[in-house]
């Protein structure tokens, strides 16, 4: 007797939590607490909806990962699908005219490598049947590159969020005309304590774009970053290849939370973390899922953890590379966007932590976007999501397919020169990134010359310092002006002009020298609100940093451990509670 099956899934336990009230007046206004309650009844409301009823009895199984209507990645790579089926010994997939076997492990999971398939909208189906009579079936798939999207809430952000992204009703529209976009939705609020293998909630199955797919409710539904990213890609490429994206985050998670358990022992941390990577990400692993790239949006909840997080956010990247068996998989960012953080204590631990991002580049295949010059200081949730996915598809777009393009790369601290006399301190900063025919400017784009809060009364430019505005709170040190500091812990504000070559930055300061004063370090943006003075002459903001005087890379952030403690992070590497943001 032969079973037929519908797609289904086996569930894990899981645990759900929501961020309690009074951490978010830690961290959010009155209107973002607002906001948040809101979003955690909806949540609520709807939690027994997205979650899966009970186990299937079905003896084989699929991943709940894969669906009808996904996309998987296309030559040369080769896709893997995979499933259970613990009473089984074999699976067969018949896959385009083939027949393939793949032999159940001891575990229970059996692992089917597809030939590899060039890109295709054309939709075809993959049947699967165990030895024992058990079938299965995928439909409607299709072939092109697939991405994985993860982060906190600003990756989390869906078109209709707070007050929505940018030409919110365009960009609906819009996706109407991508139907070889294919998205899914993990299920967010789920955390465990080990591995597991099946998702335990999915908020949106492999759907296919439209206005209404990816417009669906604020914070629950599909990524906006994510979106704007894999569109800008699926028409660089002249809408030939099909993009798979895969929404995975959860607004105010730390990066150790997102970390494996060998990612989290690089950096000391002996208990805790891992929870939201074991049941978010590791069910992707159990394959792999074949993939073309990652990227990430996420540090806000970091912040005060510089010194960590330059250790934890590269091994983090590592560890996922590791565990999908790619090793060299291009891995973009974003550098977290300006916004009023220390709630009026001025403090220098957002400036520190973008500094801290900057770390992962001691690794190979990685791309950034920055947020720097586009955020909101009311608002740690700017609106602006278009400009940093263009600049983070650009990115992937030179590394990834080989584009020539002007404008991918940032300016970038490369080293600095003492050239101070007796008559004034001056230091000189050579920046990497620049392109032959680049030079500096101080002309801003225009996404770094509007509002700082969306329009809204009082307002200054995004490019200037928010001291102008006195309901603000607001005083120099929150603005990143650039300094000079001295081995004897001596700061010194500096003035900042663009060198004579047009590619420098010279620091100098006119105020009388102190007697025996050496510089040991330079900062520039270093703060909630990184004013942008410099940009290149394609738009793109020169970007922040806090860096020896012998430093020649931005991927050994110089960190004050007494200024800035190690936020979330107890004695003896173990996990503390973190606010939501």
């Amino acid at each position: 007797h032969t079973k037929q099956h519908t797609h289904d899934s086996r569930i894990f336990p899981a645990l759900v939590y929501f961020t309690a009230p009074h951490q978010a007046s830690n961290i959010y206004g009155l209107a973002q607490q607002k906001e948040l309650l809101t979003m955690i009844s909806r949540t609520a409301v709807v939690l027994g909806a997205v979650f899966f009823a009970s186990p299937t009895t079905a003896a084989l199984t699929l991943s709940n990962t894969l669906g009808d209507g996904m996309v998987l990645q296309r030559a040369p790579q080769s896709a893997v699908v995979w499933g259970f089926c613990p009473s089984c010994t074999t699976v067969k997939t018949t896959f385009n005219g083939q027949v393939l076997s793949a032999v159940v492990g001891s575990d229970g999971v059996w692992r089917q490598s597809l030939p590899p398939t060039e890109a295709t909208a054309v939709p075809t189906s993959i049947m699967f049947e165990s030895n024992e009579g058990d079938k299965q079936m995928l439909k409607d798939v299709i072939f092109g590159d697939v991405f994985l999207c993860g982060g906190q809430s600003n990756m989390q952000y869906t078109p209709h969020s707070m007050a929505g992204m940018n030409n919110l009703t365009e960009e609906l529209a819009a996706a109407n005309n991508y139907p070889n976009i294919r998205f899914f939705t993990v299920g967010q609020k789920n955390k465990s304590s080990t591995p597991l293998e099946q998702l335990a909630s999915i908020e949106e199955p492999w759907t296919v774009a439209s206005n209404t797919s990816l417009g669906g409710p604020a914070w629950n539904t599909f990524s906006a970053v994510c979106w704007l990213f894999g569109r800008n890609i699926h028409n660089a490429l002249g809408g030939k290849v099909p993009i798979g994206l895969v929404s995975n985050n959860w607004g105010g998670t730390p990066v150790q939370s997102w970390s494996s358990s060998s990612a989290l022992a690089k950096c000391g941390v002996q208990s805790g973390g891992g929870d939201l990577y074991n049941a978010m990400i590791h069910p992707y692993t159990v394959g792999p899922m074949a993939l073309n790239g990652f990227t990430w949006y996420q540090g806000e909840a970091n912040v005060g953890a510089a010194a960590y997080y330059a250790c934890q956010f590269p091994a983090m990247i590592t560890g996922w590379r590791e565990d999908f068996k790619q090793e060299s998989l291009w891995f973009g960012f974003v550098q977290i966007a300006g916004w009023k953080y220390g709630n009026g204590t001025h403090s220098l631990a957002a400036g520190d932590l973008r500094n801290a991002q900057l770390a992962a580049y001691q690794l190979k295949g990685i791309g950034m976007s920055t947020a720097i010059d586009t955020g909101d200081y009311l608002n740690i949730h700017p609106p602006d999501k278009q400009t940093v996915a263009h600049r983070l598809s650009k990115q992937a777009l030179a590394a990834i397919y080989g584009f020539k393009l002007s404008g991918v790369a940032f300016p970038m601290y490369s080293g600095a020169k003492d050239t101070s006399n007796a008559q004034e301190i001056s230091v000189t900063i050579s920046l990497s990134g620049l392109e032959a025919t680049e030079t500096l400017t101080t002309d801003a784009p225009l996404a770094a010359t509007q509002s700082t809060t969306l329009g809204a009364s009082p307002s200054v430019p995004r490019n200037k310092c928010v001291t102008s505005v006195p309901s603000f709170a607001a005083d120099p040190s929150d603005c990143g002006y650039p300094m000079i500091y001295g081995e004897d812990g001596t700061a010194i504000n500096a003035s900042a002009t663009i060198g004579s070559d047009k590619i420098s930055i010279v620091l100098s300061s006119t105020a009388p020298v102190p007697t025996g004063f050496k510089v040991a370090a330079t900062s520039y943006g270093r703060a909630s609100w990184p004013m942008t003075l410099f940009f290149t002459t394609s738009g793109l903001p020169v970007l922040p940093w806090y860096q020896n005087i012998t430093s020649t890379s931005v991927a050994s952030p110089l960190v004050q451990a007494s200024e800035h403690p190690m936020r979330g992070m107890e004695s003896g590497g173990r996990m503390a509670d973190f606010p939501q943001v």
